[in-house]
């Protein structure tokens, strides 16, 4: 049966143990790193190789998705004022590509969750871009919270 749900998580000021066990609780074996640059100076352990091998050794895949679902592009025309556009982010190419790498983890019923740095799914494109886009094409979002629990988006975008 394929999987439906797509769990996300932000590290935040999480120690590197609490995130994995957050994963492990809700039995995450597939992370994406969706986060434009995958470097903390503040939490060096979620600096992309690091957090890698920490995943490898509790048998969660890794993936870097950065380029193509982060919320920083580099191309400055995906910008208005300074901001990112979502609506021109989705019509990217790379966009596009990471939203179907995403669709075929869970037709392959891989348990994933995807990832970035902010704590609050509310202000994070995790949710506002990715997570909505998932949501419209049927699937279930749910976010792991500050506390660990979980929060069902019911689809209001």
């Amino acid at each position: 049966m394929m999987q439906t749900k797509l769990y996300t998580i932000g590290y935040g000021n999480r120690k590197i143990e609490d995130f994995i066990m957050l994963l492990k609780k809700y039995e995450i074996k597939f992370l994406v790193d969706i986060r434009s640059m995958p470097y903390s100076r503040f939490r060096p352990s979620f600096n992309k190789n690091v957090l890698e091998q920490y995943l490898v050794n509790e048998n969660i895949d890794y993936r870097f998705l950065g380029k193509e679902l982060g919320g920083i592009p580099e191309n400055k025309d995906l910008y208005i004022n300074d901001i990112p556009d979502y609506q021109k982010m989705r019509q990217t190419l790379n966009y596009q590509n990471g939203i179907r790498y995403l669709e075929s983890g869970m037709e392959f019923n891989y348990k994933m969750a995807i990832m970035c740095a902010e704590l609050d799914f509310r202000k994070c494109h995790r949710h506002n871009l990715v997570g909505v886009d998932l949501q419209k094409r049927g699937y279930e979002v749910l976010h792991i919270e500050k506390d660990g629990e979980l929060y069902q988006d019911k689809g209001l975008f």
